[in-house]
């Protein structure tokens, strides 16, 4: 009984998995004024607007926030800009329109702050997945 059940359960996940679309996936580092080319666009980490998250060594209430500037450019000509907030889930995702196909999502901003020191914008890199749903 136990082996019918566990091919059962196996050939469920199996025939789900071929369902499913074709996922590409890019994840990259960018630091302060770096790009992530796109095909035609290209994606810009502009700058950390603020930085309000609890720093590692402190008992704080509230976990804070932080806020990214994004740049899309087109053609090496700014297209739109996003802000975008990072809470305590560190887990943002969002589709941009322009690229109708491609999801972004925001997997972390780095470094975590500590007391007493103040990050530069030099200092920061955000983790940026990309993904395309391929046909």
């Amino acid at each position: 009984m136990k082996k019918i059940i566990l091919i059962l359960i196996l050939l469920v996940n199996g025939v789900s998995l071929s369902a499913q679309s074709e996922v590409a996936r890019l994840q990259s580092f960018l630091k302060v004024g770096e790009q992530l080319d796109c095909g035609n666009y290209s994606i810009v980490f502009k700058k950390v607007i603020s930085d309000s998250r609890c720093p590692k060594s402190v008992t704080c209430v509230w976990a804070g926030t932080a806020e990214v500037l994004l740049e899309i450019r087109k053609a090496d000509e700014m297209y739109e800009e996003y802000r975008i907030e990072i809470g305590s889930f560190i887990d943002v995702y969002f589709q941009l329109p322009q690229l109708a196909n491609i999801h972004l999502k925001l997997l972390g901003l780095a470094p975590y702050p500590e007391t007493p020191q103040k990050i530069k914008q030099s200092e920061y890199k955000v983790t940026i997945q990309l993904e395309e749903l391929l046909d």
